[in-house]
């Protein structure tokens, strides 16, 4: 593994880090014979020598990744939780390495766990069988584990995302999160009424209906050109131009937080864009992605559930004035928020959570990571090259044509690696809140969207101020 990460890895906090960079600065022998060594063959000596080293035991899992449309990635994630995406020279490269990683003794991986606990027989294949079976043993084992309740719908989809090839080291291929909640009004925000939530069943472009017949007509217009035969040029017909994840996106959401700020200003040569293109308001990004706007389709980051961070200015970034006279600065929010961006992300995640989106989650990754990925009668077909195996790049001899379509797939963004291709995926059954403990035993007959106050006011008057901390943490 340490080869692998010097191969193709990125340097980690090192000890001597200092002494190793003065002893590339001076090059020849010793006294009068030492020479000064510009800063470019410093840094070269620097990469040169940097190595991630991670122990064996320390391994806990390993996924394949794309790296520019070819198979020639390979994310490792250690038992703390860290993770180190490394891109090999070619597809063959990187299969010789995940081959030897999956024929290793790992004692703390996944791997080596399923094999203890006999699920799918993950280790008792070869080669790149091994690798399969260990890849289905884990998606049945953590969708299992979902429909349980032993896992979070925030971790289940965490686990969708990192299964179908997403990373947080990938701009390009950045966790998807779906849009929940369609109140984005009201004082209070009420999780016992299902208006108040988004249609899971369907993509964000078939939400409002004015514009979804406008996505329909595209679509049957491009599939009469397709009809063509050689005259279509190879169209391939599509609902929507735009994608619901790609790099822009996430930085679109981030902008207020570095590094997300600094690669925002670059892609934008050098300052950020116009202050009225700016994620500056929730409500307004809804209607948008939602109904309003026919190039944004765009879905969520992970960050709207557990980082209030993103939704305030705090490094005091000049963003801006828009054509109203409206300066930027913290994100605008809802009214049920109370001006408080954690109180946002609380109730954010509380929704996402909530009975209502358990019972419906599926139909959202039926979309993303499911058998409908590419239907049309589901309204969800994005541009072909987004899609996994549409394009195979190794083909192209032309280094122009090559290029294209590589920044092709970085504007429109790719879609996820698809998890289920034929059966629909499976339902949740919530069972009604229950009571355990104190009180006796059986259904909790009780608003759940006050729970949280309420084990925190049970909490304090019984433990203390304490306890009734602790109760407060635990209900964020």
């Amino acid at each position: 593994a340490a080869a692998a990460a010097a191969a193709g890895g990125r340097g980690g906090g090192r000890s001597g880090a200092d002494a190793q960079r003065d002893s590339h600065r001076w090059s020849g022998g010793g006294g009068d014979e030492k020479r000064a060594v510009s800063d470019e063959a410093v840094l070269a000596g620097l990469w040169r020598d940097s190595c991630l080293r991670m122990p064996y035991d320390a391994i806990y899992a390993v996924y394949k990744r794309r790296c520019k449309l070819r198979e020639c990635g390979l994310e490792f994630f250690d038992v703390v939780g860290c993770t180190t995406l490394l891109g090999f020279e070619g597809p063959l490269q990187s299969k010789e390495m995940l081959n030897m990683i999956m024929s290793m003794e790992l004692p703390n991986s996944l791997m080596a766990r399923y094999n203890r606990m006999g699920i799918g027989g993950a280790l008792q294949s070869v080669g790149k069988d091994k690798y399969k079976n260990f890849i289905k043993s884990h998606r049945a084992k953590v969708t299992k584990d979902w429909q349980t309740g032993h896992i979070t719908n925030y971790e289940y989809i965490m686990n969708l995302n990192t299964l179908a090839g997403r990373s947080f080291n990938d701009l390009t291929q950045y966790p998807v999160f779906p849009w929940v909640l369609a109140d984005y009004t009201s004082e209070e925000l009420d999780l016992n009424n299902a208006a108040s939530f988004r249609d899971l069943s369907k993509p964000m472009g078939a939400i409002g209906e004015a514009r979804a017949a406008q996505f329909r007509e595209r679509y049957e217009g491009l599939e009469d050109m397709a009809g063509m035969g050689p005259d279509s040029g190879g169209m391939v017909p599509f609902h929507y131009g735009t994608h619901f994840s790609c790099a822009g996106y996430v930085l679109y959401y981030l902008i207020r937080l570095e590094p997300f700020s600094r690669l925002n200003a670059t892609l934008q040569g050098g300052k950020f864009d116009r202050a009225d293109r700016l994620f500056r308001d929730i409500g307004s990004s809804w209607l948008s992605a939602s109904a309003e706007n026919l190039q944004d389709v765009r879905e969520l980051i992970p960050e709207w559930y557990s980082l209030p961070d993103m939704f305030t200015n705090s490094n005091r970034f000049d963003l801006g004035t828009t054509q109203r006279g409206v300066k930027v600065d913290d994100v605008g929010l809802p009214p049920w928020a109370k001006g408080d961006a954690t109180e946002f992300v609380r109730l954010h995640r509380q929704a996402l959570e909530s009975k209502h989106v358990s019972e419906r989650l599926h139909g959202w990754v039926d979309l993303i990571f499911g058998y409908k990925q590419r239907s049309k009668e589901a309204q969800n077909v994005y541009v072909n090259c987004t899609y996994e195996g549409a394009v195979d790049i190794e083909s192209i001899d032309d280094p122009l044509v090559k290029e294209a379509t590589l920044a092709q797939t970085h504007n429109f963004g790719m879609t996820p690696a698809r998890l289920w291709h034929k059966r629909p995926h499976p339902v949740k059954n919530v069972p009604e809140p229950y009571r355990v403990g104190i009180g006796g035993h059986g259904p909790l007959s009780v608003d759940v969207s006050k729970l949280g106050s309420q084990i925190k006011g049970s909490l304090s008057g019984s433990g203390g101020q304490g306890a009734g901390a602790g109760a407060g943490a635990g209900a964020g």
